[in-house]
């Protein structure tokens, strides 16, 4: 009987997944945009004169028997004198379903300076207008061990529960820098893109939007203190706002090495029944040494359902092929 119940909840657990997956999709990288902008905003690629390798874990719900955990890899760079290009791959596993794919990103930037020069160990450019444009692909698989599916009418537990197929998207953005204030605008889901594989009523995958700003205050000694937000929406009505506050401090004495600490609120603002309420708290923090970044983010969960469980783990390791003073975004 007790194995009866855990093979009903994974198949309820797994319609759900399928259900919110066209809602959600886009929030399997996104989430991690406070080590990453780029992973919101495709005109962030090559925004500085500089190569930005990072990789990143996100291990949620610690504690729950095949808690979520997504892995990134990306990289950016400048090449030529106004044109970037980046691309990031991701994994991700939610109990028994599996999600692969990834992007590739073209970048113009416009100076709005005539005097934008390259300083090694300094922002490289102070006022920039940036345009980017990503084309997406996403694939969707689910591990059927536990589930019988011979003879099933279900379109998804069907084909053997397991390839659910290839699905193209695209996103595009703008990113304005002027002095120490910065400010980002994407939309992703640009294609509307059904699962057709996942059953007839799976619906098209909502055109959604991100929208970031920033300022940073310097200080003496090389310190510099962010407030920044970062509101997300869709066309569905759901709406998300993060509050951010870092500190930043490159070491007097040495140059080289770099910390920061940040802390941020997370926020709904959905159309529903419900009112707006709560989400998360992040706690995180960084150092860099040369052009090496560790970074490392614990998400305690606000809801009902997130008390329950060990809270969510984020790791960042990245290199940078050049060394600025402010952290790269």
């Amino acid at each position: 009987m007790k194995v009866f119940w855990s093979r009903i909840g994974w198949i309820l657990a797994f319609a759900l997944t399928a259900v919110s997956s066209a809602f959600a999709q886009e929030e399997i990288v996104c989430d991690q945009y406070h080590f990453n902008y780029y992973l919101v905003n495709p005109a962030v690629a090559g925004a500085e004169r500089c190569t930005h390798l990072m990789l990143t874990g996100k291990f949620q719900w610690t504690g729950i028997d095949d808690h979520p955990m997504t892995q990134t890899l990306s990289a950016r760079t400048r090449i030529l004198n106004n044109v970037g290009i980046g691309a990031y791959f991701y994994n991700d596993k939610n109990g028994y379903s599996y999600r692969q794919g990834g992007e590739v990103t073209f970048a113009y930037h416009i100076p709005l300076t005539q005097n934008d020069r390259y300083v090694m160990k300094q922002r490289s450019i102070q006022r920039q207008l940036s345009f980017g444009l990503s084309m997406m692909v996403n694939h969707f698989n689910f591990d059927n061990y536990l589930v019988d599916t011979y003879g099933t009418l279900d379109n998804v537990l069907g084909n053997e529960g397991m390839d659910k197929g290839i699905y193209f998207n695209a996103n595009a953005g703008l990113y304005f820098l002027w002095d120490n204030f910065f400010l980002g605008y994407s939309m992703s889901n640009l294609i509307p893109t059904e699962y057709t594989e996942m059953g007839l009523d799976e619906p098209i995958r909502p055109l959604s939007g991100y929208g970031f700003l920033g300022y940073d205050f310097d200080f003496v000694n090389n310190m510099t203190l962010e407030p920044a937000a970062m509101f997300k929406f869709d066309v569905n009505g759901d709406r998300q706002l993060d509050i951010n506050l870092k500190f930043m401090q490159t070491i007097p004495s040495n140059e080289d090495f770099s910390y920061w600490l940040q802390a941020s609120y997370r926020h709904t603002l959905d159309d529903s029944d419900y009112s707006p309420a709560p989400l998360a708290f992040y706690a995180m923090g960084g150092i860099r040494f040369k052009g090496f970044h560790v970074g490392y983010a614990y998400q305690v969960g606000l809801t009902s359902f997130n008390r329950q469980n060990g809270g969510s783990h984020e790791v960042m390791l990245g290199y940078t092929w050049c060394v600025t003073k402010h952290f790269c975004r």
